[in-house]
């Protein structure tokens, strides 16, 4: 079967598998054998965690190519189109690499079921198998021990942080999620945790498989003074300490990431590390727009943990813009944002987003006041206040609907 679009592709994915999620790793460790894609790459660095996959996965793929390295890099989901899951030293995959990649897999797996993601994940293993790669970074996409990237042979895993989260697959305690999301370690392998104070469950899951366990507050840390970041790490089973003076990710993700390049001896110089630091961005996390008088904030956060850590950098929102699939906590999103004047709630369309009616009802149960409610993200940040700061959160499809709007009002909406 040949589709000539990714588009057609996508559609064909989507209706070949009866579920959206169908854990284990039976299925997909059987066609990524026919494909000869569990090693990808002769350095595989693994990355799961609740939050800051995205942006430590990026860290670490810009700071091994600033050292001439060529580096493929998986992430999930996307924000505007599919291609961007898959990169090539920091380029998407074209969409005819993408369909050869997703044809190989229709091949190679016979009758032989796989979710939209299982394939799409094998497409993009098959695709950095072709691409003689110095290495790659694999972003997990849901929990760890069973999600389909977890198939590959990983040099050294990452677990970025620990948090309640999709707790329909996982479990309901945090105990049950480290052993989730820790299950990435191998043997002989270490894996780097960023969670402070991670449950006892991480350490002895990693324990249990025969892996070396890199603890935050242990082996490495990170501290925020005067607009700095202080990073403490171990090389060569010594103890160092980095000073960058400019960052624009979290700072445990920057720490984590200098920590798992350390453990591998790819750290470059620590002029190359803040260079690469300061200038790194990622799409949809923790993004500024500004028309000259009023400032937007795009971020992802979709879960308590990490509409915490925007609560620590942003003291006030004059306006909160919200938008959240069905399985999200809504309270405890809403409860661990910045305090803000305004909440506008917007529907999220797809078989799991929440409209507004029902957004808005989640909102009061937990004691909030929706300001408005919209249909569409356009009509909401045509409606967002004329000065301060807005922030839109709480889905990738909520960032992604809004990022189209202000590159639609480029000239007047400036990224800053």
């Amino acid at each position: 079967m040949r589709y000539s679009s990714p588009d057609e592709w996508l559609r064909y994915l989507e209706a070949i598998h009866p579920s959206g999620i169908d854990l284990g790793l039976e299925r997909v460790a059987r066609v990524a054998a026919r494909l000869d894609c569990i090693k990808p790459a002769p350095l595989v660095i693994l990355v799961g965690g609740t939050n800051g996959k995205g942006t430590t996965s990026a860290l670490i793929a810009a700071l091994l190519r600033k050292q001439g390295k060529r580096i493929g890099m998986y992430n999930s989901p996307h924000i505007h189109r599919y291609n961007e899951r898959v990169s090539v030293d920091g380029a998407d995959i074209s969409d005819a690499n993408l369909c050869r990649s997703f044809e190989a897999v229709e091949r190679a797996r016979d009758d032989i079921t796989l979710t939209y993601f299982e394939f799409g994940t094998l497409a993009a293993l098959w695709h950095f198998k072709q691409q003689s790669l110095d290495a790659v970074v694999l972003e997990i996409g849901l929990g760890g021990r069973l999600d389909a990237v977890n198939v590959v042979d990983p040099d050294i895993s990452v677990v970025t942080s620990i948090g309640l989260d999709h707790q329909d697959w996982l479990g309901n305690t945090v105990d049950e999620i480290a052993y989730e999301k820790c299950s990435i370690a191998r043997a002989g392998k270490w894996l780097v945790c960023g969670q402070p104070d991670a449950p006892a469950r991480a350490l002895a899951t990693v324990k249990n498989l025969g892996g070396y366990f890199a603890a935050r507050g242990d082996m490495f840390d990170v501290a925020e003074s005067e607009q700095q970041l202080i990073v403490s790490y171990t090389a060569n089973n010594e103890p160092r300490t980095v000073t960058l003076a400019e960052y624009h990710i979290p700072h445990h993700n920057v720490a984590t990431a200098i920590q798992v390049l350390a453990l591998i001896d790819q750290l470059p110089p620590s002029d190359v590390l803040s260079e690469t630091v300061s200038g790194l961005r990622v799409p949809g996390r923790w993004q500024s727009w500004s028309d000259g008088s009023a400032k937007v904030v795009l971020d992802v956060a979709h879960n308590p943990q990490a509409a915490a850590y925007l609560r620590h950098h942003i003291e006030e929102l004059d306006c909160l813009v919200l938008g959240m699939l069905s399985d999200k906590d809504v309270a405890g999103v809403l409860e661990a944002l910045p305090p803000f004047k305004r909440l506008y709630v917007v529907t999220l369309t797809g078989w799991r987003g929440l409209d507004r009616e029902e957004l808005g009802a989640k909102s009061r149960a937990a004691g909030f006041t929706v300001d408005q409610s919209f249909e569409t993200m356009s009509a909401a940040l045509e409606s967002i206040p004329a000065t301060g700061t807005t922030l839109v959160a709480g889905s990738f499809h909520t960032v992604e609907a809004a990022a189209e709007w202000l590159k639609a009002g480029e000239g007047k909406w400036n990224s800053i």
